[in-house]
């Protein structure tokens, strides 16, 4: 088998109206920026990510609208940029397992006042670790493990897009270091590179943020026997067990500088596609000529 290699990026969503409210919300209209800034740059790097032939994402609206965007960006440079390099359409694959975790929160039904009376309901109490770990650990087993096995047999670079929210992600990160460190035969791609005992496990992603992690095959034989291959753990196949990392980025965030919220409430809104800017209420400037010199 010749070396191939598969990236796996984790997109954190970008801003939406109720950050702290009903988890499921459109995007601000700063959110809309952002998510423009971050399909951009991904675009911008579409000919070293390779093809992407899967995008998953929450089935919640903010998730969704920042998938969206990183797909049609990355598609546009597919027909605009190399047209040597030929990549699939990408498929959006929405999972309730990516949706983001529930917090802890204020029971609207109930005063505080009544509250104290009872001695409690208040709060309605979020979703456990436990269960929101299982629903990581079921997307990874099901869904991302089995299918970097099958793209690391290719011998195309290609990659896997995750959209999602901070707090499910930090899930899924989590359980995704455990289970490269968990793989035997295991190496990190180049020397000087951050080891995986370092690699922190409790990484919150920011809005429009995301983590890249890209793992490369070594030369195999086409028939590995048990002797020269490494063992694989459960969670995993022996290409992937015999596989590099390499952690190109950890919350990155360089795309979105200089960029700040408007104020006055307005980035905090809901984005509106009629919504018009500024500019648009002025013609086009007429680019100004050489000017003529006046005959003496």
């Amino acid at each position: 088998m010749v070396p191939s290699e598969s990236g796996v990026g984790e997109y954190g969503h970008a801003d939406s109206v109720c950050s702290a409210g009903p988890p499921d919300s459109p995007l601000t209209s700063h959110g809309v920026i952002q998510s423009s800034r971050l399909s951009a740059h991904l675009a911008g790097r579409a000919a070293i990510l390779g093809p992407a032939p899967y995008m998953f994402c929450s089935d919640f609206q903010q998730a969704r609208m920042t998938a969206e965007a990183i797909r049609d960006a990355y598609l546009f440079q597919d027909v605009a940029g190399s047209s040597s390099l030929v990549k699939p359409a990408i498929e959006i694959v929405q999972l309730g397992e990516l949706r983001e975790k529930q917090f802890r929160e204020r029971n609207p039904e109930v005063s505080e006042s009544a509250a104290a009376q009872s001695g409690g309901g208040a709060y309605i109490e979020g979703e456990p670790f436990e269960e929101v770990n299982g629903r990581a650990k079921r997307f990874l087993d099901a869904v991302l493990l089995p299918l970097l096995e099958d793209l690391l047999l290719s011998d195309t670079p290609q990659c896997v897009f995750i959209v999602a929210h901070g707090g499910i992600h930090s899930h899924v990160w989590l359980q995704f270091v455990r289970v490269l460190r968990a793989l035997q035969g295991l190496r990190l791609s180049a020397p000087g590179a951050m080891r995986l005992e370092s690699v922190p496990l409790d990484e919150f992603l920011s809005s429009a943020a995301y983590h890249e992690v890209v793992l490369k095959t070594r030369t195999l034989p086409s028939e590995p026997s048990s002797s020269s291959q490494p063992a694989a753990t459960s969670h995993s196949g022996p290409v992937l067990s015999a596989a590099r990392v390499d952690f190109v980025a950890i919350n990155y965030v360089d795309h979105l500088s200089g960029l700040q919220k408007t104020g006055g409430g307005i980035g905090n809104s809901k984005f509106d596609k009629k919504q018009r800017k500024i500019d648009s209420f002025f013609p086009p400037r007429k680019p100004s000529g050489p000017k003529e010199k006046s005959a003496k």
